[in-house]
């Protein structure tokens, strides 16, 4: 405890707070700017990626390399989305950034890790981008990838940048809930998982089991895209909860669980194997849970011609 009350006083933590809240400001900002009955802002995973890049900057001026290939994700996610490409064109035109950022960055020697970085920062990126489709009114991007962090932090032995992430992402995880003004967004999706991997990658080092069950502490991001792209069928997270601040907290139930397993028992082993193997168990065990789920009745209150159209609806209990 008093190693993670130390980490609070160093210019990691301090200035990444600061950075934190000048996005959460902006962020809603731009919110009340272009108004509330709107669908949230695509910009949370932009503002999380910058501000922990520019923390970095401000106290690591070490990290150079991998700014250009960080650039080019957001640059090259950005142009597909102007253009309208479909969603499976953008993981293929971020490709390029991800394996510059994988191969440039000088924070792992581990061809592995480089590897799952590249996998993680496209697939990854494009599973969660799917999975925003479906629950972004509700802010659930944004909030998973906040507990994920956590995960990352309670995962990773080297703490310094993994206390960065976590001093920027929780003051812009509030444009998320209780009310919705922001979703992770298409190209803030993708950079904020190349960040996601460049820090655990950094943090990860010394115990590189870490590394994975850091990366699995994504969790329902990747999941539930595959649950439905296994069961087209299957029942989406917020069909079984109110869609409010306290909904959007049981949703996150799921997550919090398979965040515990993976940072708190898999990243904990010090030999590859057992890590792999906890994660795949708790991965299946929420995929069957998903695959098994039927779909609840709509509620004689909601809009059988459209049960999605609340998914915007930023009003809290």
């Amino acid at each position: 405890m008093s190693d993670v009350i130390a980490l609070l006083d160093t210019p990691y933590f301090i200035i990444g707070v600061r950075l934190g809240l000048l996005g959460l400001a902006l962020g809603w900002g731009l919110r009340l700017a272009t108004g509330r009955t709107k669908p949230p802002l695509p910009i949370a995973g932009l503002l999380i990626g910058v501000a922990m890049v520019v923390t970095l900057i401000l106290v690591d001026d070490s990290v150079v390399s991998e700014l250009p290939g960080l650039a080019l994700i957001v640059l090259a996610s950005g142009v597909a989305s102007v253009l309208k490409a479909p969603l499976w064109v953008h993981p293929l035109v971020v490709a390029p950034g991800a394996i510059w950022v994988a191969l440039a960055t000088p924070v792992t020697e581990l061809f592995w890790a480089r590897l799952l970085m590249i996998v993680v920062i496209t697939v990854g990126g494009f599973l969660i981008t799917d999975f925003e489709r479906r629950h972004a009114g509700l802010g659930l991007g944004v909030i998973f990838y906040a507990l994920a962090v956590f995960g990352a932090f309670a995962a990773v032995p080297d703490t310094e940048w993994a206390v960065a992430m976590v001093a920027v992402t929780i003051p812009i995880a509030f444009l998320a809930w209780p009310r919705v003004a922001a979703s992770l967004g298409t190209e803030g999706a993708y950079l904020a998982v190349a960040v996601f991997m460049w820090v655990i990658v950094q943090g990860g080092a010394a115990r590189p089991p870490s590394i994975v069950g850091s990366a699995a502490c994504l969790g329902l991001l990747v999941l539930e895209p595959l649950v439905i792209a296994l069961r087209p069928s299957a029942v989406a997270l917020t069909t079984w909860v109110n869609r409010n601040a306290l909904g959007a907290v049981v949703a996150s139930l799921p997550q919090v669980f398979v965040v515990v397993l993976s940072s708190r028992v898999a990243a904990r082993f010090t030999s590859h194997l057992p890590a792999v193997v906890v994660i795949v168990v708790v991965y299946v065990i929420v995929l069957i849970a998903g695959l098994r789920a039927g779909p609840r009745e709509l509620r004689v209150d909601e809009d059988e011609d459209d049960p999605e159209q609340d998914l915007f609806d930023i009003e809290t209990t």
